[in-house]
């Protein structure tokens, strides 16, 4: 029997080949090696074959060993949000008008000393837009708002503020703003009868943030920065393919910019839950923030959520540099503070954070953490607010917002959503059955209640907060609103929902 040895190079090609996983078995479907991108190794003659995986789409293939080897996999085609030259659901349209107004405001001037928010959205192509709308398109931005810090309205997506096109199928928006802190309002839509099964969509708000660098980085030559949102369009947005990048304002958006790709293809394993990505990646990314503060924000998420990497020394010094990239206060880097001190199993830092970030992993350590240091969430802040109306449904914060205001406030504090919610959904003057109806149409309220029938024990303000991973203020906030009306409680005909007056009572 010959014991001769061949070479077997075995290699993914094409876009995001850095992200393809491959498995190696022998012909008794062993595994002989697996790792991303390419695998070399020296093998006895035979029958091999190997495994691809990438986003979700797996190729097989057989190998014949019988010479030195290279076999190489073709990466299938990608669809993002990210309209990217090599991307199969970009078209040349879509790149030309992304490129240009991203830098050229589509409303307002152009302004050096600030940084800027583009959005784009689109279609996968016109065919798509057409047959969707069929008769007409509709209006992207239809439903959608730019919100200010006090979350008042900035801009409407719509009319002059936009540049579109209905027939192609896209929208771009472009701002000049201040560094700070934005949100993206979706207002929802209804049902449309023309589609068949057609749900309609709820709202949404997104966080958003427009940053500049430290002055005391000089090598920087531009300290603006722009946020870059791509959101891909089917019967209305589809949020979780939302792609969102940080990159020097004056460069704008680049098709064919490699780190767009290294990017997306990130994200694309972080809401799979992948929190694992390959040596060089990881390093370019650590190393890379300077070009693009997201590659550093990502690489640091992924890191802190995977103990099996060991880069402590990279990613000490990347915690150090991104302050003075993003800014001090990023809700984002209070969250990695979280994450970075689990993660080197040291004591959780008293940070103070009132606005969510942009990644929902940091919000989720923003609460875990609260459940033992309630400070780190500031009491009655928008943070606090969202934590039990959260959507997790992609990598990026989003919640069911309160409604827009109808005219300026006098502050910009948030009221309380659980307090909000009661008042909305319980009518002036309402009988004691329709007051009863509306506390436990509150999603939060009604999911107290539960656990306090079920629980036989006295009960603890922490121990329910652990339960519905929620901050222990927003569990004595609601349990002081199930108080405010007791007396209805008494007089609905549920027994099942009576039992509590006195538990909750003795629990504040």
């Amino acid at each position: 029997m010959s014991t001769e040895l061949y070479k077997l190079t075995v290699a993914a090609t094409g876009v995001m080949s850095e992200f393809a996983h491959l498995t190696l078995y022998n012909g008794y479907l062993d595994v002989i090696a697996k790792g991303y991108e390419v695998l070399e190794m020296e093998l006895p003659r035979g029958l091999y074959s190997v495994t691809m995986k990438l986003d979700g789409n797996i190729i097989s293939e057989n190998i014949r060993l019988e010479k030195e080897t290279r076999h190489e996999i073709a990466t299938p085609p990608i669809y993002s949000s990210l309209v990217a030259a090599q991307y199969q659901s970009t078209q040349d349209y879509y790149k030309g008008y992304a490129t240009l107004y991203s830098k050229i405001p589509t409303v307002g001037a152009q302004i050096k000393d600030a940084g800027s928010l583009f959005l784009f959205f689109r279609y996968t192509d016109e065919q798509n837009n057409k047959s969707i709308n069929q008769e007409h398109a509709l209006p992207m931005g239809e439903g959608f708002s730019l919100l200010n810090a006090g979350r008042q309205v900035l801009y409407k997506l719509e009319h002059d503020n936009v540049q579109q096109d209905l027939d192609e199928g896209w929208l771009a928006f472009h701002v000049c703003l201040p560094p700070g802190f934005y949100y993206l309002h979706y207002e929802g839509r209804p049902i449309n009868p023309l589609w068949e099964k057609d749900k309609g969509q709820p709202p949404r708000e997104i966080p958003l943030q427009v940053f500049k660098s430290d002055d005391s980085l000089e090598a920087l030559k531009d300290k603006y920065w722009q946020t870059q949102v791509f959101l891909t369009f089917g019967h209305g947005p589809i949020f979780p393919s939302m792609s969102v990048f940080i990159m020097p304002k004056e460069s704008g958006f680049i098709s064919n910019d490699e780190s767009y790709y290294r990017i997306d293809g990130v994200r694309h394993k972080f809401h799979n839950g992948v929190y694992f990505l390959p040596e060089k990646v990881m390093r370019e990314f650590a190393i890379g923030q300077f070009t693009s503060p997201m590659k550093g924000l990502l690489a640091a998420y992924i890191y802190f959520n995977n103990n099996e990497t060991q880069d402590d020394a990279l990613f000490r010094e990347l915690m150090q540099n991104l302050p003075a990239l993003l800014g001090e206060g990023c809700p984002d880097l209070e969250a990695l503070k979280i994450l970075s001190a689990w993660y080197y199993k040291e004591p959780v830092p008293q940070v103070d954070m009132s606005r969510p970030g942009m990644f929902i992993d940091g919000v989720r350590a923003a609460i875990q953490a609260s459940l033992n240091q309630p400070g780190i969430i500031k009491e009655d802040s928008l943070l606090e607010d969202i934590t039990d109306r959260l959507y997790c449904d992609m990598v990026w914060t989003s919640y069911e917002p309160l409604p827009l205001p109808r005219k300026a406030p006098e502050h910009t504090f948030v009221p309380n959503s659980i307090l909000y919610a009661l008042e909305q959904a319980i009518p002036a003057n309402a009988t004691a059955e329709q007051i009863s109806a509306g506390i436990l149409n509150s999603n939060t309220i009604s999911t107290v209640l539960y656990y306090i029938e079920k629980l036989d024990t006295e009960i603890e303000i922490n121990d329910l907060a652990k339960r519905l991973q929620l901050p222990p203020n927003v569990i004595k906030k609601t349990i002081r609103n199930i108080l405010a009306f007791p007396d209805s409680l008494k007089d609905i005909r549920n027994q099942a929902v009576l039992f509590q007056i006195n538990k909750l009572k003795e629990s504040i």
